[in-house]
């Protein structure tokens, strides 16, 4: 019994730290994609036309 939940505390630890590893690498891409893409909109929407008046 001892040895039964051991093994499954230890592959639960395993499975919740690469669950965190991998959302925070997730989390990171994102935040750097998104505000790569704000740059890109914000220098489009600067090089609009104004309407002249």
């Amino acid at each position: 019994m001892n040895q039964t939940l051991s093994t499954f505390l230890k592959i639960a630890v395993t499975v919740v730290s690469i669950s965190a590893f991998l959302f925070f690498i997730g989390y990171n891409m994102i935040s750097s994609e998104s505000t790569e893409y704000q740059t890109e909109i914000t220098g489009i929407s600067n090089n609009l036309p104004s309407d002249g008046k």
